[in-house]
């Protein structure tokens, strides 16, 4: 793969999920690769998420044509759970994919 290449977006990792600060705060990230730079645009359910005081969005380059993509949203409510879907786009290509948040039930404590 040449430097110059021009490559349509392809994730090299599928978007994972971590928790952080006791929960708090949640992360996705995923790997792709792609040359221009593309655009990256992530959405829970149908609504294109926007960056505000509760949900941050990176993307870092490891090597040249390979992105690492975030999203963090910190003070995690219920209300965050569902479909998330990050897509990147250049002018060669887009490509998609998707990660479902979900909250079990309180663990209520149990009597002894």
């Amino acid at each position: 793969m040449g430097v110059n290449e021009e490559l349509a977006p392809s994730f090299t990792q599928k978007p994972t999920l971590r928790q952080e600060d006791d929960g708090n705060r949640l992360v996705f990230e995923c790997q792709l690769v792609a040359n221009p730079l593309p655009a990256i645009t992530w959405f829970r359910g149908e609504t294109k998420l926007v960056e505000n005081d509760r949900t941050t969005m990176k993307m870092t380059e490891l090597t040249p044509s390979k992105y690492l993509v975030v999203l963090e949203l910190d003070d995690v409510i219920e209300t965050d759970a569902g479909s998330y879907k990050v897509s990147a786009h250049n002018k060669l290509g887009e490509v998609a994919a998707s990660i479902n948040l979900n909250f079990s039930p309180t663990d209520e404590p149990k009597e002894k």
